[in-house]
């Protein structure tokens, strides 16, 4: 019990700030940078968590399931990253539209790569 309530305050916490990123940050264009935004975020914060616990920080069950799966798991946007991507190339904007997935995939990557790294310190 003490699980799901970590995991549903941690879900709460990222639709939350994820609703406010993805609304009030300014698009480019058609671009959804919101949604990039969260996710680079997510990332970065997944990155973080398995670092530390890669490098021997003691993270609780707990902590772990409110961040990675809760938090983490409401503010990533791979389903609205999928639909934002379908749009824009059934709009016919094919370069914002591979822009948005190699920007999403590559950068979101590299997020989980900088959070990990960072942990170590």
């Amino acid at each position: 019990m003490r699980m799901a309530a970590f995991l549903a305050l941690g879900g709460a916490a990222g639709t939350l700030l994820r609703f406010y990123m993805s609304g009030y940050l300014p698009q480019y264009r058609d671009f959804p940078v919101g949604t990039l935004m969260v996710n680079l975020l997510a990332s970065i914060i997944l990155g973080y968590l398995y670092g530390s616990l890669f490098w021997g920080v003691d993270i609780s069950p707990d902590w772990r399931a409110f961040l990675g799966v809760g938090f983490c798991g409401a503010l990533s946007t791979f389903s609205t990253f999928s639909y934002e991507t379908f749009m824009l190339l059934r709009e016919r904007e094919y370069y914002l539209g591979v822009f948005n997935i190699l920007a999403n995939v590559i950068l979101t990557i590299l997020m989980v790569y900088v959070g990990f790294i960072m942990a170590r310190r």
